[in-house]
């Protein structure tokens, strides 16, 4: 006899605020013309608020000496977001260093203005975190609200600085969470902080156990068993159908399944959804979607930080064998500039001084030279941040990022024994192997002559 388990299957979709495109954004943001009279502005707001409401902090009721005074009428108190404090501190230093006067100055006052007008009227108050790409200059005016923080700082220079963007699109795979008995099934697709697809099964209680004069218990456990393999016969195609259909790639599975039923699904899953699967969990299906995430996020950052360390190896496995690897501040950017980095793979801490001549262009390590490398016009040479380069010229080039964590997670036990300040921070394991290797490397999309990159044809 036949046996079809599932009584029914449920798609649910949840629209996620400020869903985006950071790839498609990134290589718009990358093909941007550098801007040398004026510099782009980048502007990183971690915009979580500070305390339960998102506005000010009332101020102090005034002194009695103070009621009537004109500068206290209007005093608001100051944000409940503390970026936005940093931030302003920040844009004071950078005008200052830029003013009082100039094309420069003004582009610069000219997008601090309009900032401002936009944190207050215009960001989606469900932002997370936000990104500005600013040069009025140049007529570009491009923010990119996020609903996952990033890091807090303001930076100018001739291109824009997308370091924080990658790390937004970076450090937060999609990734799938299947919860599943022998009754019911829940799939969960996750994107950064929350969930936009579920799936979700549920199975009849065939077969019964019944009482004596019921079935043999040989007969009944042959039934169940069937009964199990079906069940996750469906499930396993469910999941597969919902990978190929989610607009974005899943990069892992994870499973929170009994032993049977995790047998049984991995027996029935499909190739192309097996090879996914990167650890399990232990929660039930009755748990809620956060406690589900909460055991999931270890399992997936985990999984993160072993392929940064297999791409830190597989630049230098390729560099010291000559082939498709390349080491460095000085042979990465050459790597670059001829498009045949496949993977960049950059501590997210590096930061070096360099140079560009964006009218070749031509690009070098160090500060800029008192006479042009390639005898064209000095004063086309100006200093710029060789980390941001190395990011721009990755994403123009179709090449992967991979920014490799430089901090080590804290456990909760660690957090008892507080450590002296003078001690230097731990950094992970990737990062130290890579500091070694100068804090960046690539890998290569073919092996090179005498593990040197040469000009394309």
């Amino acid at each position: 006899m036949a046996i079809d388990p599932v009584e029914r299957v449920r798609t649910l979709t949840h629209e996620i605020p400020l869903a985006l495109d950071l790839p498609a954004t990134l290589a718009r943001l990358a093909a941007l013309p550098p801007s040398l009279e004026a510099p782009y502005l980048t502007v990183c707001l971690d915009w979580r608020p500070q305390g339960d409401e998102p506005g000010q902090i009332r101020p102090p009721p005034p002194k009695r000496s103070q009621r009537r005074a004109a500068k206290f009428r209007h005093r608001h108190g100051i944000s409940r977001r503390p970026s936005r404090q940093e931030v302003e501190r920040q844009l004071v230093e950078l005008l200052d260093r830029y003013g009082p006067h100039g094309p420069a100055f003004e582009s610069l006052k000219a997008d601090c203005d309009r900032l401002k007008t936009y944190l207050d009227e215009d960001l989606d108050p469900a932002a997370h975190g936000v990104v500005v790409i600013a040069c009025h200059h140049e007529s570009i005016f491009s923010p990119v609200p996020l609903d996952v923080p990033v890091a807090t700082g303001a930076v100018a220079g001739p291109i824009p600085s997308l370091r924080p963007l990658v790390h937004a699109a970076e450090d937060y795979p999609s990734y799938a969470v299947l919860v599943a008995d022998q009754d019911e099934a829940h799939l969960w697709l996750i994107e950064r902080l929350t969930w936009e697809r579920a799936v979700e099964l549920e199975g009849d209680k065939y077969p019964v156990h019944q009482q004596q004069g019921g079935w043999s218990q040989r007969r009944y456990q042959t039934r169940a068993d069937e009964r199990v393999e079906h069940f996750a016969k469906a499930v396993a195609e469910e999941t597969r159908r919902a990978f190929e259909e989610y607009s974005q790639e899943i990069e892992y599975l994870i499973i929170a399944a009994d032993e049977p039923m995790f047998s049984a699904l991995k027996d029935e899953f499909h190739e192309s959804v097996a090879k996914k699967i990167i650890g399990r969990i232990q929660v039930s299906v009755e748990a809620y979607l956060t406690q589900v995430i909460d055991e999931a996020e270890p399992v997936v950052l985990q999984e993160e930080r072993r392929r940064e360390l297999e791409a830190v190896a597989a630049a230098r496995d390729g560099a010291a064998a000559g082939g498709k690897g390349v080491t460095g501040p000085e042979d990465t950017l050459t790597a670059l500039e001829t498009r045949q980095v496949q993977t960049l793979v950059m501590n997210d801490d590096f930061s070096q001084p360099g140079w560009a001549d964006y009218t070749l262009p031509l690009y070098g390590v160090g500060e800029v030279p008192q006479e042009h490398p390639a005898g064209g016009n000095p004063a086309n040479l100006v200093a710029t941040a060789l980390e941001d380069e190395f990011v721009r010229l990755a994403i123009q080039s179709d090449a992967e990022v991979e920014l490799v964590w430089s901090a080590v997670p804290i456990t909760r036990e660690e957090l008892v024994h507080v450590p002296d300040a003078d001690d230097p921070k731990p950094r992970a394991e990737a990062a130290q192997e890579l500091d070694r290797l100068g804090g960046v490397a690539a890998v290569l999309r073919f092996a090179l002559d005498a593990g040197r990159p040469t000009p394309e044809l």
